[in-house]
């Protein structure tokens, strides 16, 4: 494998897929204004790192998973849990420290207490996804000190469309057969708007390059010295990853209320999905024999020594939400926003088509924001957040969380200030959470956050920034009060309720320039950032090295740790049609201090990753050649075995025509076309699920 050094990335790596940006029917990015900034401002001129995802780029990069879909994105990785399950890794953060959001909302789901638990949004369905790298809790609150996924969908209109229009998409893609149909279709009438939209998706196993499970002999000795069972000779599978087939479907419905002022709308979404979890990573421990009295020995001794049970995971959610906006005739007041969101959440994990243990999650969110703009030195937004959490696992084996309820109030406020060439971005937050489970001791925190960041512009499209911000995140309930088999992760898990806030310290400096209006050379686009985060009482489940019930037991610990890292991105013209886009990006981290005989790397970080594209965008069709180069990941955590890296060659193409008067857009793409085998060293099923081999896909958007 090729080995990089930090010196060699920093050189050779300057560029992201921003120049996506170009290929799209859509405005050039300056003009595209970011919801995840309440002050309607666009994304080259938020403080903090924004990536926009839209229009062509979107729609050849959306997979049925958010982590697949954004995993090209710069400073983001995919933590696959098969091909059922992916969720974006930020900057080394993920889970519980990545907040995903359902059009500035919590998706309020169970991906953040288990790997093997699917995000509840659906990409396909996605009209802008927007990243924002770095600390988010300001605004969103302590589950965002890593990041925000904000997914637009469009449900709630804000305008009412002239005459009827829509969209119809279809799909297929080699790498599992995945075939999927999406549909929108919006109208309204007098100040009435409403929208409908749905998309039905199925595929079968994930085909790879060679055998699924990761045969290490280190492993296997260690396996049979604890006595544990070991099949993969029996069920390892060549050419395809066993039980990884899936069927999803999910449909919308909003209506709004629109009037010169401003808007109100409901929507509600309703879906469903199941999914297989991948074949020997879902290993049950096998309970005493005084416990099968009367069972038949032969089919026991089937069950614990032929082929594994095929888990599968059945998913229902409901969604409610409502969004309204007023703007104000004042000089002093701009705007009031209003969103609340209910989510009745469940899933049941199906163990050879038996139900087993079954989650549930009933939650409410609200917030209410008022930005003000007086055209003179000063504009800001004020902001109250609410939310109420059910939670609860019951019966099966899976069972490892007891049930609790989760409430938190936060109360932000965001100030900006421009003169001369500087600009300020001052910021604050105020929150209260508790958790109360249904037994043992409430559990309450308080947690401040602050941030400062100051741009120079030297021109409007070039400006240097400097932020520092301080965030504070409270643990969960799992990280709490766990205490039981997880199966999914094959390992016994234990809470730890005298757990300590998280407090993160976060320095960046960043570059941007990006001329959008400019010709040849000057059209040069390039950003860069660099970032530093030390996280006091880091969060993680730390190996025991103690076995109960034949599983190695984690406990969630304090320990704290620093990560610090690079994006850089550079998009050349070469000719008025031609260009070149170099990037990269890179994350360390390590724990403080140091255990004898430990490695201090905090586990599951993404590997040093370069390349380049080469592309042209036409009157009506484009293309772009991709090649990533990861490196070897060998900065392991504690018990963690090494991930060798990759090359990935990717090819996009799209075509814009009409037919019958209505437009229409026929994209193509080839994923892995070098057909390498690769594992992602971000995912905990790295040596049982490697990532799809050379596959292609097509599809065809009619546009009405």
């Amino acid at each position: 494998m090729i080995k990089f050094n930090t010196l060699a990335l920093a050189i050779a790596s300057l560029a992201t897929p921003a120049v996506y940006a170009a290929q799209e029917n859509t405005p050039p990015l300056e003009e595209v204004s970011v919801t995840v900034s309440p002050l309607d401002k666009p994304a080259d001129a938020v403080a903090a790192p924004v990536s926009i995802l839209s229009g062509n780029a979107l729609r050849s990069a959306a997979s049925a998973t958010l982590g697949q879909t954004l995993q090209d994105q710069l400073g983001v990785a995919n933590a696959s849990f098969g091909s059922g399950v992916g969720l974006p890794v930020i900057r080394g953060q993920s889970a519980n420290r990545v907040k995903i959001l359902s059009d500035n909302l919590d998706v309020a789901d169970a991906s953040n207490t288990s790997s093997d638990h699917a995000a509840s949004i659906e990409p396909l369905l996605a009209e802008r996804i927007e990243i924002l790298r770095g600390p988010a809790a300001l605004r969103y609150g302590s589950g965002a000190i890593g990041g925000v996924v904000n997914v637009i969908d469009g449900r709630i209109p804000t305008v009412v469309p002239q005459e009827l229009e829509g969209a119809l998409e279809l799909r297929h893609n080699t790498a599992d057969s995945l075939d999927a149909s999406v549909f929108r279709l919006g109208g309204g009438t007098g100040q009435l708007a409403w929208y409908l939209d749905g998309v039905y998706r199925e595929n079968g196993d994930t085909e790879i390059p060679g055998l699924a499970i990761l045969e290490r002999g280190d492993a296997h000795e260690e396996h049979e010295e604890h006595g544990e069972d070991e099949h993969e000779e029996e069920f390892n599978t060549n050419g395809f990853v066993g039980n990884t087939n899936a069927r999803a479907h999910s449909y919308s419905g909003g209506v709004s209320w629109i009037t010169d002022s401003g808007y109100v709308g409901l929507s509600v979404n309703r879906l469903k999905n199941n999914y297989g979890i991948p074949l020997g990573t879902h290993e049950h421990h096998h309970e005493d024999e005084e416990d099968h009295e009367g069972e038949d020995h032969d089919e026991l001794e089937h069950d614990e020594h032929g082929e594994p049970e095929a888990v599968r995971i059945d998913m229902a959610q409901t969604r409610y939400d409502l969004k309204g906006e007023h703007r104000f005739d004042s000089d002093n007041w701009d705007k009031l926003r209003v969103r609340i969101g209910y989510n009745d959440y469940e899933h049941t994990e199906l163990e050879g088509g038996v139900p087993g243990t079954r989650f549930t999650n009933q939650a409410w969110e609200g917030r209410v924001e008022l930005t003000h703009d007086s055209g003179g030195e000063w504009r800001g937004a004020y902001g109250l957040q609410l939310m109420d959490k059910d939670f609860a696992a019951m019966g099966g084996e899976e069972a490892f969380i007891q049930p609790s309820r989760t409430r938190s109030a936060g109360a932000f406020a965001m100030k900006e200030r421009a003169w001369d060439n500087w600009h300020l971005d001052l910021g604050a937050r105020l929150e209260r959470v508790d958790i109360d489970p249904q037994s043992g001791s409430e559990r309450d925190y308080s947690l401040l956050s602050a941030s400062s960041t100051l741009q120079y512009f030297f021109a409007d499209h070039q400006h240097l920034s400097f932020g520092a911000t301080r965030s504070e995140r409270a643990p969960v309930a799992e990280e709490l009060f766990a205490d039981g088999a997880h199966l999914a992760e094959f390992r016994y898990v234990l809470g730890n309720s005298d757990l300590d806030k998280e407090a993160a310290i976060n320095f960046e400096l960043g570059y941007h320039h990006h001329n959008g209006q400019a010709k040849g050379w000057h059209a040069l686009q390039f950003e860069a950032s660099l970032f530093y985060n030390r996280i006091g009482d880091y969060i993680y489940a730390k190996n025991t090295e103690d076995f109960k019930e034949e599983l190695p037991v984690y406990q969630y610990t304090n320990r704290d740790a620093t990560f610090y890292g690079a994006e850089v991105s550079a998009t050349l013209p070469l000719r008025e049609t031609l260009y070149l886009t170099l990037f990269g990006d890179m994350v360390r981290a390590r724990f403080d201090n140091t255990i004898a005989g430990e490695s201090s790397y905090v586990p599951r970080m993404p590997p040093l990753r370069a390349g380049l594209a080469l592309g042209a965008d036409y009157d009506r069709w484009g293309w772009e050649w991709r090649t990533v180069q990861a490196a070897d990941q060998d900065r392991v955590g504690p018990f963690e075995e090494p991930t060798d890296g990759y090359t990935r060659m990717d090819l996009k193409a799209h075509y814009n025509f009409t037919i019958g008067g209505s437009d229409a857009v026929f994209f193509a793409s080839a994923h892995n076309l070098l057909d390498e085998e690769i594992r992602y060293s971000t995912s905990l099923l790295r040596d049982f699920a490697p990532a799809p081999g050379r596959s292609f896909e097509a599809g065809v958007r009619f546009i009405f």
